[in-house]
């Protein structure tokens, strides 16, 4: 995927447009910044190839959806409980994490109990980026995994 975003960041915006008109069969946002469209481009190929949402976001969705379609108020607790169901992020084995910290690129990749970077095991995200910066960190934070 590394490769993949790096071709990306490479292609002018009108490029990165076409790309996301092919790949979701629809219109770009009008306005959108390379970046915006890059980091979707990036996740819908990373979904198609991973398997996208979990089980448990997908559930949560077609709750909305459903009551959307039944034209049932969909109030800021329903919202609200989606949103704080999908902050629990499961990462799948295979996911590979990307982050650039003082200029180093530093790759993570997810293994079935743990991560795996530079060759090493490590039981948690937050032990791997403990030791990129030397100080104390949420890892899931750190990769972007999770918001502050």
């Amino acid at each position: 995927m590394t490769e993949t975003i790096e071709e990306l960041q490479s292609l002018p915006r009108q490029e990165l447009i076409q790309k996301w008109k092919k790949l979701f069969k629809t219109n770009s946002p009008q306005h959108a910044r390379k970046e915006f469209l890059i980091k979707h481009i990036v996740w819908e190929l990373q979904a198609k190839k991973q398997g996208g949402y979990s089980a448990q976001t997908k559930k949560q969705l077609d709750k909305l959806a459903e009551k959307l379609a039944k034209k049932q108020d969909v109030n800021e607790n329903d919202v609200k409980e989606t949103c704080r169901q999908s902050s629990v992020f499961e990462i799948k084995s295979g996911t590979k994490l990307i982050r650039e910290y003082k200029g180093e690129k530093h790759e993570v990749i997810a293994l079935d109990k743990g991560f795996k970077y530079k060759d090493k095991f490590y039981k948690s995200l937050s032990a791997i980026a403990n030791e990129i910066t030397g100080t104390r960190w949420n890892g899931k934070i750190f990769f972007g995994v999770k918001s502050a």
